[in-house]
């Protein structure tokens, strides 16, 4: 098990739960077999179980190297340059590329919780490119003899060295805009794409029965450096939740991975996964 999950009493703001890496190698295989868009690899290594073989269809090794890096070589002159607007410029783009590339390596470690916390959910994979647009996540659970989707999971994730400001700037207007129902075109793309393998006619009745108000779920994840805790508790960081989306408590769920350093853990957490997927090349 890659990782452990731990849920605090429950209170009004939200379902609270904190993540902790269990096994850090499998952790980085998981991630390894991910990046390469092996999810049933993946999904046996956070059931401890041998992943088996794999086929590619070329460079994908290559691919997801080069996407766990970010580019250096065009900003090595204007990062020292002896223009201070020239340096501003080239240490904001160098943020951001580590920015994204951290968002995206953390969306992955979010995939890999998901399916630990909802073992019996279908999840669409996690983005192939940084910045990707749409859900960092999404799941669906359909209880077996049940007609009706009982869960539809909405995940938000986001890799910061201080997330309530994110919290307040980005992911609260982003529910506000799927509670207006602005992305239910993306609800059904993806909701549609999870069900595809049953009947058509099943999955029209399937979504006609389904109760929406109720089974959506908004996951909202956050890495969290030690300087964020408060009372001993991250759930400062949610503070608002209720307000920006109303009815049970279960509906909303704030999940937090605490890392002392936040941008060297993750640094690090690359440069291991590179490593694996360069053990993995000839083994494949």
């Amino acid at each position: 098990m890659p990782i452990s999950v731990e849920t605090a009493d429950q209170n009004p703001t939200c379902v609270l739960s904190s993540w902790e890496v269990f096994d850090d190698e499998a952790l980085v295989t998981a991630i390894a077999w991910l990046y390469v868009q092996k999810q049933s690899h993946a999904e046996a290594i956070i059931q401890e179980l041998a992943p088996g073989p794999a086929a590619f269809i070329g460079k994908e090794i290559d691919n997801a190297i080069g996407t766990l890096r970010y580019r250096t070589e065009d900003l090595a002159e204007p990062l020292l340059s002896d223009d201070p607007e020239e340096r501003i410029k080239a240490t904001r783009t160098l943020t951001t590329r580590i920015s994204h590339r951290d968002g995206l390596l953390f969306q992955h470690i979010s995939w890999i919780s998901a399916r630990l916390q909802y073992p019996n959910a279908e999840a669409t994979p996690p983005h192939v490119r940084e910045a990707d647009k749409g859900f960092d996540g999404f799941l669906i659970e359909h209880p077996p003899g049940q007609p009706a989707l009982s869960r539809v999971i909405m995940c938000e994730d986001k890799a910061s060295t201080n997330p309530r400001p994110l919290v307040t700037s980005k992911i609260w207007p982003e529910i506000k805009s799927i509670i207006a129902g602005d992305k239910d075109r993306e609800i059904a793309a993806a909701v549609g794409a999870l069900l595809s393998k049953i009947p058509l006619d099943q999955r029209e009745s399937i979504l006609a029965a389904t109760i929406w108000d109720r089974a959506k779920h908004y996951r909202v994840a956050l890495t969290a450096g030690g300087d964020q805790v408060k009372d001993g508790s991250y759930l400062h960081l949610f503070d608002g939740y209720e307000k920006h989306v109303s009815g049970d408590v279960s509906i909303r769920l704030g999940e937090v991975m605490p890392i002392p350093e936040v941008r060297p853990y993750l640094q690090n957490l690359a440069e291991r996964v590179i490593a694996r997927l360069q053990e993995m090349k000839p083994n494949v």
